[in-house]
């Protein structure tokens, strides 16, 4: 019996399907819905990375004042006057789903609805889910993408960065 050109058969259709598989999750991420699911869970875990899904009319006003690390700031000083660190109003997205309500070649408009918790530490989601005092908050949200440098990115007037 003669199992070897089966076995290269088998080896090859797993190596084609791995392939296509790959390039199909590279053509997916630059996609609108992508971009505005990172940028959004980024903002609500208060990173500093949502800069890079931000355009430039988005990341800068008038003055040139950084919208990203201006409202870090605001939110820093927001948890200390509620008498808290900063990771206290970190929301840790348990469920996104992003969907493109209408989108040319230049600007897409994305709507993002979002499940949150509380993302004080991992060790407070898991007691607050043993003994359900876990409480869900949700968002939905609409974000204006814009082409810029062949990638998409989230325009001008994104969530709360609109200070």
């Amino acid at each position: 019996m003669n199992t070897r050109p089966k076995l290269i058969f088998v080896l090859a259709a797993l190596a084609l399907a791995l392939c296509l598989n790959v390039t199909c999750a590279f053509a997916e991420g630059g996609s609108p819905e992508t971009v505005a699911e990172h940028f959004t869970k980024s903002f609500y875990m208060l990173d500093d990375n949502m800069a890079d899904f931000l355009s430039e009319s988005a990341l800068t006003n008038e003055d040139d004042v950084n919208m990203v690390e201006l409202y870090l700031r605001l939110k820093e000083d927001e948890a200390v006057r509620r008498g808290h660190k900063m990771s206290y109003l970190q929301m840790f997205p348990i469920l996104m789903k992003a969907h493109v309500v209408s989108m040319d070649e230049e600007t897409a408009v994305v709507e993002v609805k979002t499940t949150a918790l509380r993302s004080i530490n991992p060790l407070y989601r898991a007691v607050g889910y043993i003994f359900c005092l876990l409480e869900e908050h949700n968002f939905d949200n609409t974000l204006t993408l814009v082409k810029e440098g062949g990638e998409w990115k989230v325009g001008s007037g994104a969530l709360d960065l609109a200070i």
